[in-house]
């Protein structure tokens, strides 16, 4: 269920609720691939410490990159005055765009969490896939493309950064050679495989419990919640879906701002002050904002079908939520509302009388509106059909 109780910013500037097309999570230029690699490390650091790696790693990945599994395993033996110590690493990590899947081989159980960072790449590279964006940054960074290589029958770009030299082949590091602080690896692809079919078995997970990880809920004394494995694959059908939403509105968000800085600093305000904007300087920066994201119109179209689309929760929130005393009560509503009204909302950690009497009275206040959201005909309208903060 959403949360309709809330009119976010986001909804307030219009932003659009079209869904982004597979481009934004575009790692690389080329559909699917299998790649094993071969891993070498050795160093010496400060003459005291010697060390010395070996491993293995493959990647497989669909939809360019937007669904990935790889997996590392490597063997390292450290050696400090004449004592040796041998460390094993073995990592399983699974991205389906908006999902990421851990697996901890030590206490054999799969972490699930959002993959936040994949939207934001691709909201702040201004509608560029994330291959383009990451490009963009080596530059900016200062890495300088010196050369092409073979590798594999495959002619790829050598990139050099800050003592990094990585061979691109469409996006894809088919050979790194990193030599910082005494410490030399290398990481060359041994084989690999393009735009072949793959089924959901080429990226099985071991048969682990799966838990939801939620890094801002556990630092609060919550305990990571066991998943039911067969819910797992509409999970990820959903998280991709609104994951799709909110990176496009993120990104036309963006551009709406950097838009209204843009028209501010043209009229002569000074932005390295944090002063507030005058009313004046309030509307250019709104005017141009919604110019960039499409019109007024535009704007107060999408604005208004999106709060007229909450609207049609109303009914269900007062009566569920009104009934319930006890917190299981509430995340029962919650539940409920997922499954009607095909949302991902998360549970409630506390459900007191007075949280309980601020979301009806909410909720109340946000249902006397629907009549002044419908007859708006402006976004000046618009906002005094809302709450005044």
């Amino acid at each position: 269920m959403k949360k309709i109780i809330k009119i976010s910013v986001t909804v307030l500037m219009g932003s659009s609720i079209l869904l982004a097309g597979t481009n934004l999570m575009k790692k690389y230029d080329v559909k699917s691939g299998k790649i094993e690699y071969e891993l070498k490390g050795s160093g010496n650091v400060m003459g005291i410490v010697k060390t010395q790696s070996i491993g293995k790693k493959r990647v497989i990945f669909d939809a360019y990159g937007a669904k990935e599994l790889e997996e590392t395993v490597e063997v390292e033996t450290q050696t400090t005055m004449g004592e040796t110590k041998t460390n094993k690493k073995h990592i399983l990590n699974y991205m389906n765009r908006a999902t990421i899947y851990k697996v901890d081989f030590t206490k054999k159980r799969i972490n699930r969490m959002k993959n936040t960072g994949a939207a934001m790449a691709a909201a702040f590279g201004g509608g560029k896939n994330l291959k383009e964006t990451g490009e963009s940054m080596m530059k900016k960074m200062g890495g300088k493309k010196i050369g092409t290589e073979n590798i594999l029958g495959y002619t790829c770009e050598v990139w050099d950064l800050m003592g990094v030299k990585q061979c691109m082949y469409k996006g894809l590091a088919l050979k790194i050679e990193t030599n910082i602080m005494g410490m030399k690896n290398t990481e060359v692809a041994t084989k690999a495989e393009f735009d072949m079919a793959l089924s959901e078995k080429s990226f099985k997970l071991p048969d682990f419990p799966v838990y939801a990880f939620d890094i801002d809920k556990m630092m609060e004394g919550n305990k990571p919640t066991l998943l039911d494995k067969s819910k797992l694959v509409e999970m990820d059908k959903q998280a991709n879906i609104q994951a799709s939403i909110d990176t496009k509105k993120g990104a036309e968000a963006i551009k709406g701002m950097a838009a209204g800085m843009a028209a501010l600093k043209e009229s002569g305000v000074d932005l390295s002050l944090s002063k507030d904007l005058t009313p004046e300087q309030e509307l250019i920066m709104q005017k141009a904002m919604m110019k960039a994201m499409g019109g007024e119109q535009t704007i107060l179209n999408k604005m208004k079908k999106e709060m007229l689309d909450d609207s049609q929760e109303l009914e269900f929130a007062k009566s569920c939520f009104g009934d319930a005393d006890t917190l299981k009560e509430a995340n029962a509503c919650v539940d409920k509302g997922n499954k009607v009204f095909h949302d991902d909302e998360e549970h409630m950690t506390s459900w007191t009388k007075e949280e309980k009497h601020t979301m009806l009275s909410e909720i109340a206040t946000f249902e006397k509106s629907i009549p002044c959201i419908k007859a708006a005909q402006s976004m000046q309208a618009m906002r005094q059909c809302l709450p005044q903060h």
